[in-house]
C-alpha cells in the first residue's frame, strides 16, 4: 500500500514482493519516506493514464496540485511529455518490464534539465495495473562530476608544481596516496608503497619508535597538526633526512584522514652538522688556547717563586745561620725561625713543582702520574694502585696536560679531605679516547648538603 499525502490509496502491489516477505507496516513507512523527501519526480499512473499519485517535487514541475490527481494526463501535461512517454508506458503495460530512457526538459527557471527516466510496473487499483515512475535529474550530476572533475584536475596540478611530497592517509581505510614528487623524492613507485606500516619499516630504526609515538599522540589528544624530523630509507639504498608535517580531520571526533607533505632537508642537515664540527673546532681552538695561556702564565709564577722567592728565603736562612745568640731565649727564636724558613722554602718547592707543568710532547703520560703517586705514597700512609694502558701515549700534549692537571687536582683533594687509606687510579685510551678513574674509601660527603 502507498500513502498519498491527503487520502489513503490502497494499492496491491505484485505477489513477488510478498513472496520476499517484507513487513507491509514497514515498508509503508520506508516508501513513504522516501516519497516525501527526495528531489527526484515520483508518478503513479493507472493503465487508462490517469495520474493516481504525485509526489510534492512532479507536482511543481508540471505546476499541478493535488486537485489534478484522478485526471488524465493527457489533459494536465504538455503535449511533448506525454508523447515522449506514451510509448514507454504501453511497453511496461503489455511487457510487465522495465523502461530506461533519458529525457529533456526544462526547470521552473527556464533552464535546461535532463532526465533520467525510470517506468515500472508495481501494483494495481480498482482491477488496473499501475505504472510508476522516477525521474533524475542528470544535469546537475554532471555539473558536479565536473565540478569534482576540474578540482581533482587543480589539485594534481598544484601538487606537480609544488617542490614538497603530497601525502594522504586515509585512516579508516589504510590507504596512503601520494603525488609524483614523492615518488622523486623517495625512488619508490606507488605499486611498491603499501601503507603506513610500510613507509614506518623504511623509517630510521632509531627514528621510528619517535615517529609512531608522534602520529600516536596526535590521535590520542586530538591535535589538529603536527610535525616530525626523520630519516628514511630510500630507493638507492641512501637515507634521506626528511621534514614530515601533517594535518588531520576529525570527524565526530574521530580521526578519518591526515594530510602532509615532505620536505628533503638532507643538504640542509648536512649544512647544520658541518656548522656544528666548525663551532666545536673553533671551541677546542680556543680552548686549547686558553689553557696553553694559563699554562704559561703558572709556569711562569711557578719559576718566579722557584729561582727568586726560594732564592731570597735560602739568603735568609744563611744569615740566620750566621746569628750568634747570647741567651737560651735568643737560640730557641734563631732554631724557631730557621724551622719555619725551611718550611716555607719546602711549601714554595712544591708549589712551584705543581704549577710548572713536565714536558708532556714527548714523555709518557703515565710516568707522570706515577711521580704524583710516589710523592704520595712518601709523605702519607695511603695504598695507591695504578692501572694504565700504553695507549696513552698516543695521545696530543693537549689532552695529555689535561689529564694530568686532573689527576694532579684530584689526588691533592684525596689528600686534603678524603682521609682514604685505599687509592685506585686507572687510566685507558682507545681510539683517541681517554678514560681516568680515581677511586678512594674515603668519607666523601652529603650530596644534598654540599653546595
Amino acid at each position: 500500500m502507498i500513502l498519498n499525502s491527503n487520502e489513503h490509496v490502497p494499492i496491491h502491489f505484485l505477489s513477488k514482493r510478498e513472496e520476499m516477505g517484507f513487513h507491509e507496516g514497514l515498508d509503508e513507512i520506508i516508501l513513504q519516506a522516501f516519497f516525501n523527501n527526495t528531489t527526484d519526480l515520483i508518478w503513479f499512473l493507472d493503465e487508462d493514464s490517469h495520474l493516481i499519485k504525485a509526489n510534492q517535487p512532479f507536482l511543481e514541475y508540471f505546476r499541478l496540485d493535488r486537485n489534478d490527481l484522478g485526471i488524465k494526463i493527457s489533459e494536465i501535461l504538455p503535449l511533448v511529455v506525454v508523447d515522449a512517454l506514451y510509448d514507454k508506458h504501453m511497453k511496461v503495460l503489455q511487457t510487465g518490464l522495465s523502461q530506461q530512457s533519458i529525457e529533456n526538459g526544462k526547470l521552473l527557471d527556464g533552464s535546461k534539465a535532463i532526465f533520467q527516466v525510470n517506468l515500472f510496473l508495481c501494483g494495481t487499483k480498482d482491477g488496473k495495473k499501475l505504472i510508476g515512475g522516477i525521474a533524475k535529474d542528470q544535469l546537475e550530476k554532471q555539473h558536479i562530476a565536473k565540478k569534482l572533475e576540474a578540482a581533482n584536475e587543480r589539485l594534481i596540478n598544484l601538487s606537480r608544481v609544488s617542490t614538497d611530497a603530497i601525502w594522504e592517509w586515509d585512516m579508516l581505510t589504510g590507504d596512503i596516496l601520494r603525488n609524483e614528487k614523492l615518488t622523486e623524492l623517495t625512488g619508490y613507485i606507488p605499486e611498491t608503497q603499501k601503507g603506513l606500516a610500510w613507509w614506518l619499516g623504511r623509517v630510521h630504526p632509531e627514528d621510528r619508535d619517535m615517529l609512531s609515538d608522534t602520529l600516536a599522540n596526535v590521535t590520542d589528544k586530538g591535535l589538529q597538526s603536527w610535525e616530525s624530523e626523520y630519516r628514511f630509507f630510500c630507493a638507492d639504498g641512501e637515507y634521506k633526512n626528511i621534514l614530515d608535517s601533517g594535518f588531520v580531520i576529525y570527524e565526530k571526533g574521530m580521526p578519518v584522514k591526515m594530510i602532509g607533505s615532505l620536505s628533503d632537508i638532507t643538504s640542509q642537515k648536512l649544512l647544520e652538522n658541518l656548522l656544528i664540527e666548525e663551532k666545536v673546532r673553533q671551541f677546542k681552538v680556543l680552548s686549547e688556547s686558553a689553557i696553553r695561556v694559563q699554562e704559561q702564565e703558572r709556569s711562569r709564577l711557578g719559576r718566579e717563586m722557584h729561582d727568586n722567592v726560594n732564592q731570597i728565603l735560602s739568603t735568609i736562612k744563611l744569615y740566620l745561620g750566621m746569628l750568634n745568640p747570647a741567651t737560651e731565649s735568643d737560640k730557641g727564636i734563631k732554631n724557631k725561625t730557621i724551622e719555619y724558613t725551611l718550611l716555607a722554602i719546602e711549601e714554595i718547592r712544591k708549589l712551584s713543582k705543581e704549577m710548572v707543568a713536565p714536558h708532556l710532547d714527548g714523555g709518557s703520560l703515565s710516568d707522570h702520574i706515577n711521580n704524583l703517586i710516589a710523592d704520595i705514597e712518601k709523605a702519607t700512609d695511603i695504598s695507591v694502585r695504578f692501572t694504565h694502558d700504553n695507549e696513552n701515549d698516543l695521545l696530543s700534549p693537549g689532552k695529555k696536560l689535561a689529564l694530568f692537571r686532573i689527576a694532579q687536582e684530584q689526588l691533592k683533594n684525596v689528600l686534603k679531605y678524603s682521609k682514604a687509606k685505599n687509592l685506585e687510579v686507572l687510566l685507558q685510551c682507545k681510539n683517541d679516547i681517554a678514560h681516568l678513574s680515581i677511586i678512594d674509601n674515603g668519607v666523601g660527603f652529603d650530596m644534598k648538603k654540599s653546595s
